[in-house]
C-alpha cells in the first residue's frame, strides 16, 4: 500500500511541472491566432452558415427526383328514409362506409431550367459561405497581428525602462558617494535624484501598459484573464532585414485574386445573375409527369367482402400535365426587374470593394515606405545621440559638465531609443500587411 502511494506522489510530482511549464509557455503569434479562432463565435456562425448552404444545395438537388405521397381516407355515411309499402310504413336507417388508399408521385420534366439554375445557385452561394469563413479567420489574424505586436513594443519599452532605471540607479549611488565627499553640488545631486524618482515612474508606467496589452491580446483571443500568459519574442533585427514589396499596382494584381471579400462579392454577384434567369423561367411553360395507383372498398357493393373488394379493385393512372401562364398581372416581368436592379447593385458592390482594395494596398505600401524611411533616419539619431551620451557621462564622472546637461543628454538618448523602438515595430507591423496583401502567412 506504502509502495502504491509513493509511486502515486512520483507520478503526481512529474505531471504537476509539466503542466505548470505548458500553462507558462510562451504564445508564438500562430499560437494567439489559432486560439482566437479555435474560441471565436463569428468562425462558428461562418460554419454554420455554410452547414445551411449545404442543405439548401442538397434539397435543390433532391426537387430533380419524383416524389411519393400515400393518401388515405375514410367515410362513414348515414341516411334515414321513410319507406312505403302496401303492408307497412315506417322510417329506416341506412349506413355505409367507404375506404380508400392510394400512391401518388409526380416528377418534373421542364420548368424553364429553373431546377438547374436554382442547384448553380446554391453551389455559388455555397462557395461565398466558404469564403466567408475565410474572411473571418483573416480578419481576426489582422487584429491578432496587430495587437501582438503592440504588446511586444510594451515588453521593448518594459525592458528599456527598466535597463535605463538600472543605470540612473547607479548614478544615483555614485552622485550620493561624490555629494558626501564633497565632488558635487546639493543642485546637481537632486538633479539626479529627480531623474531617478524620474524613471522609477517612467518603468512602472511600462509595465502598467505591458498590462493592459497584454489583457487586451488575451481579450481578443476570448482567454480568460491569466497572469503567467507570456508570448514570443521573435528577431525583430532579422525580420527588419527581408525587404517588403511596396509596388501598390503588382500588390493589388495579386489581392484581386486572392482577397476572400472581393471573391464573395464575384460570387454574390454571380448569384443575382442566376436570379434573373430564375424569374424569367416563371414565364416559361412547365410539363410534369404523374401517376397514381389506388384501390378502395365500399360497405354498398354486397355481396363483394373487403378483403375482395380491397384486391381486385386497383386503380393505376398516369399522364402528363402542362401549365402555360398566359397572364400573371406583370408578375415575372416586375420580378425580372427587380432582379435586374439587384443584380446591377451587387456589380456596384464589387466596384466599390475593389476600389477599397485599391486604396487600402495604395495607403499600406505609403506606410511601409514612410516607416521604414523613418526607422533608418532614427537609427542615425539613435546612434549620434549614443555617442553624445557616451561622452557626456565620461565628462560628467570627471566633473566636467553639470547634472543639467548630463541629464539632458541622456533623456536625449532615452527619447531617441524610445522612438527608434517604436519605428522598429511599425515597420514590421507594416510589412506584415503587405505580407496579407500578397497572400503571405501571418507569421514571424
Amino acid at each position: 500500500m506504502i509502495k502504491h502511494f509513493i509511486l502515486i506522489q512520483i507520478i503526481v510530482l512529474g505531471i504537476i511541472p509539466k503542466l505548470i511549464q505548458a500553462q507558462e509557455q510562451a504564445f508564438s503569434l500562430n499560437d494567439c491566432i489559432n486560439y482566437a479562432w479555435e474560441n471565436s463565435t463569428e468562425i462558428s456562425r461562418a460554419n454554420n452558415s455554410t452547414a445551411i448552404q449545404k442543405a439548401y444545395l442538397s434539397q435543390s438537388k433532391a426537387e430533380r427526383g419524383p416524389n411519393l405521397f400515400l393518401n388515405g381516407s375514410q367515410t362513414i355515411s348515414s341516411t334515414k328514409n321513410y319507406e312505403y309499402s302496401d303492408t307497412d310504413e315506417s322510417w329506416k336507417q341506412n349506413s355505409s362506409s367507404k375506404l380508400s388508399v392510394s400512391l401518388n408521385s409526380e416528377i418534373t420534366l421542364y420548368n424553364g431550367a429553373k431546377l438547374k439554375n436554382t442547384i448553380a445557385q446554391n453551389k455559388t452561394k455555397l462557395a461565398a459561405s466558404d469564403t466567408d469563413i475565410q474572411t473571418e479567420k483573416e480578419l481576426i489574424s489582422l487584429n491578432i497581428l496587430s495587437s501582438y505586436i503592440t504588446t511586444l513594443l510594451a515588453i521593448k519599452n518594459v525592458n528599456n525602462s527598466d535597463v535605463q532605471l538600472a543605470s540612473t540607479a547607479k548614478q544615483f549611488e555614485l552622485a550620493e558617494a561624490r555629494k558626501a565627499a564633497g565632488i558635487i553640488s546639493t543642485t546637481d545631486f537632486l538633479n539626479i535624484k529627480s531623474q531617478y524618482a524620474s524613471d522609477k515612474a517612467v518603468f512602472v508606467d511600462a509595465k502598467n501598459t505591458l498590462r493592459v496589452n497584454m489583457v487586451a491580446l488575451m481579450q481578443l483571443m476570448n482567454m480568460p484573464i491569466n497572469d503567467s500568459f507570456t508570448i514570443q519574442e521573435p528577431n525583430i533585427d532579422a525580420l527588419l532585414k527581408t525587404v517588403s514589396v511596396t509596388d501598390a499596382n503588382f500588390i493589388y494584381n495579386v489581392a484581386l485574386g486572392i482577397q476572400p471579400s472581393i471573391k464573395v462579392a464575384e460570387l454574390n454577384l454571380k448569384s443575382a445573375q442566376m436570379n434573373i434567369k430564375l424569374a424569367q423561367a416563371d414565364a416559361m411553360p412547365q410539363l410534369s409527369l404523374g401517376g397514381s395507383i389506388g384501390t378502395g372498398y365500399s360497405s354498398d357493393l354486397d355481396p363483394v367482402n373487403f378483403s375482395d373488394q380491397f384486391s381486385n379493385q386497383i386503380n393505376p393512372s398516369i399522364g402528363l400535365s402542362l401549365s402555360v401562364p398566359i397572364f400573371q398581372r406583370k408578375k415575372v416581368k416586375t420580378n425580372v426587374k427587380i432582379a435586374n436592379i439587384q443584380t446591377h447593385n451587387e456589380a456596384l458592390t464589387l466596384i466599390d470593394l475593389k476600389t477599397d482594395l485599391r486604396k487600402y494596398i495604395e495607403q499600406a505600401c505609403t506606410d511601409a515606405q514612410i516607416a521604414s524611411s523613418n526607422y533608418l533616419a532614427l537609427q542615425e539619431q539613435y546612434d549620434a545621440e549614443n555617442e553624445s551620451y557616451q561622452l557626456s557621462n565620461e565628462m560628467f564622472t570627471q566633473g566636467m559638465i553639470n547634472s543639467v546637461d548630463f541629464l539632458t543628454s541622456k533623456n536625449n538618448l532615452v527619447s531617441a531609443e524610445n522612438k527608434l523602438t517604436q519605428a522598429k515595430y511599425n515597420v514590421l507591423l507594416q510589412n506584415k500587411i503587405i505580407d496579407y496583401y500578397l497572400g503571405n502567412t501571418i507569421l514571424f
